[in-house]
């Protein structure tokens, strides 16, 4: 079985770079379809934007000032070019500030991260994120489908429906909090439930101490941690 997602995992970092820049320009171009993004980077010509040097001369737009940009520019404060009703769900995430999802496979880029904690296609995974209102239970579970993962949609809270949940569909993956992954363990044992079935994590959304991750370990699951945004996905993710 391979350790990589596709090919591109394995380039050297030399390689790596000259493709990504060489992606820039069409990236920026992109972005400057919409409003406020044309307003910010008036006058830069993305084509020149293709080293390290040109990247650290764009202005930089920080999170704390969506609020305040979404409220005065509803829905999205012009950096999205697209109508609402073109994306495939509407979130709001803490803030608040207001992100689309768009409607192609994986939008949220996750499938690859999954892959690294070791999900497979046909796996079936327990996702424990919320679906309500905020991405991050759609993030992990379009991420899943796109890897051909079968997904139950179970959120987070109820540990004993849960429990019905695993003990029928014997899921092997596990995506949600690494806390709750701990309340879910320490239920079933206090209960007498069945969770073997769940040999791999990948977690998000809250701290995951060595400590933490020791105990998982000792239960006989293999977790991963992955860092995502509301507007970009999953970005960051450990591997083994």
């Amino acid at each position: 079985m391979t350790n990589h997602y596709d090919v591109i995992e394995t380039r050297k970092p030399a390689e790596r770079e000259a493709d990504l820049f060489s992606r820039l320009p069409g990236v920026l171009r992109k972005a400057m379809t919409a409003p406020a993004y044309a307003e910010r980077l008036k006058g830069i010509n993305p084509a020149g934007i293709a080293s390290r040097t040109a990247l650290a001369r764009l202005p930089v737009l920080r999170k704390s000032d969506l609020p305040a940009l979404h409220r005065a520019s509803p829905p999205f404060g012009g950096f999205v070019s697209g109508h609402p009703g073109s994306f495939g769900r509407l979130f709001t995430s803490p803030g608040p500030i207001f992100e689309p999802e768009p409607v192609h496979a994986d939008p949220w880029r996750g499938a690859r991260a999954l892959f690294a904690a070791g999900f497979r296609p046909s796996d079936v995974v327990l996702n424990t994120f919320s679906y309500h209102l905020t991405p991050g239970g759609f993030i992990f579970d379009a991420s899943a489908r796109a890897l051909g993962c079968a997904v139950i949609p179970a959120g987070p809270g109820n540990t004993e429906a849960q429990f019905e949940l695993i003990e029928a569909y014997r899921p092997v993956g596990y995506s949600g909090t690494p806390d709750f992954l701990k309340i879910l363990l320490d239920a079933a044992a206090g209960a007498g439930r069945d969770i073997s079935s769940i040999k791999r994590a990948l977690v998000s959304g809250a701290a995951f101490p060595k400590s933490l991750q020791e105990e998982i370990k000792s239960r006989g699951i293999d977790a991963y941690q992955a860092f995502g945004t509301a507007d970009l996905g999953l970005i960051a993710f450990e591997t083994p």
